[in-house]
């Protein structure tokens, strides 16, 4: 089993890095840590990395990968080992602020970096003065979409040591929906069954301590007149019981806002808690607005680890 700490960062492709970063910075209040060439590199207000979110300059949205952050660096030796043994492509990649890290395809096609070490650059939790927007606070989940959902669960199991939380079954009682923790939240990955456009991406979550910043961020963005930025919500899911809500950048790539989900205090006592059909509304929705469409059928395409954006396997 590889032992991962927690995920780390996303790295979104945008097609305008200035206006990209106008909207994560000025206006939902990510801590812009630098411009580099191509890319923005930003983060929460209390994260000390140099980065969580990286923002990468090309002609179409989607992502490039996501990252888990492993508790040593002999991990990624192990992980070496333990790819070859499964048949999944791997290489070694380098990004500002990681020297070694591990980028690999899971065995649904997604994109996934693992690494030990990041600069740190200082976290700004005391520095009020200086917040601004919503006040992301640190990357929490990840959203995505497989066309074999047991196998995915599966391997998140048994190779990172994941621990199911929740599920949910359609009408015809087959698991179509998982969430998963490895830390103990109520969920890092949350993995949903499609039968097209896949392997995807749907959102990353970003955390806040308190849902007057989830409200702050739909008063901002309706100010700057980005209604349509707004995608979905404000409300409480059932599953998680987190407050949410979400927004769409320019790019119409996906972010979520979140706080107020539940931590697993007793792992070995946890059973995983089962949302049927007829509860979908409550899981989807404890309360809020009926989701919109374009949440419900649009989500982004992921790049292979050549960085090469992939087709969707229809």
């Amino acid at each position: 089993m590889l032992d991962i700490l927690r995920v780390s960062h996303v790295v979104y492709r945008v097609t305008d890095l200035d206006r990209s970063v106008r909207f994560y910075s000025d206006l939902l209040g990510f801590v812009l840590t630098e411009k580099n060439g191509n890319e923005a590199y930003l983060r929460g207000v209390e994260e000390g990395q140099h980065h969580s979110l990286i923002l990468k300059k090309a002609d179409s949205n989607g992502l490039s990968y996501f990252s888990f952050r492993v508790r040593k660096p002999e991990v990624l030796d192990l992980a070496r080992e333990k790819f070859d043994e499964l048949g999944l492509n791997y290489r070694r990649h380098k990004e500002r602020g990681v020297e070694d890290a591990l980028l690999f395809e899971d065995p649904q096609g997604l994109p996934i970096l693992l690494y030990h070490d990041m600069e740190y650059v200082g976290d700004m939790r005391l520095r009020f003065h200086e917040y601004k927007g919503s006040t992301p606070v640190r990357m929490d989940h990840v959203n995505v979409m497989v066309r074999d959902l047991e196998a995915e669960i599966q391997f998140y199991a048994k190779v990172f040591g994941f621990t199911e939380t929740e599920y949910f079954l359609d009408k015809d009682n087959r698991k179509t929906v998982s969430w998963m923790t490895k830390i103990g939240h109520s969920h890092e990955i949350a993995i949903a069954k499609a039968s097209r456009n896949v392997p995807g991406f749907h959102h990353a979550t970003f955390y806040v301590h308190d849902v007057r910043d989830i409200i702050r961020g739909a008063d901002i963005l309706s100010s700057a007149q980005m209604w349509d930025s707004i995608e979905r919500g404000p409300g409480r899911h059932g599953v998680s019981q987190g407050f949410y809500i979400y927004f769409r950048d320019p790019d119409k790539n996906r972010i979520e806002l979140f706080t107020g989900d539940y931590l697993v205090l007793d792992p070995d006592k946890w059973k995983p808690i089962a949302w049927t059909w007829d509860k979908l509304r409550y899981r989807s929705d404890f309360w809020g607005r009926e989701v919109p469409e374009s949440w419900l059928k649009e989500w982004t395409p992921v790049e292979d680890i050549t960085g090469k954006l992939r087709g969707w396997n229809s």
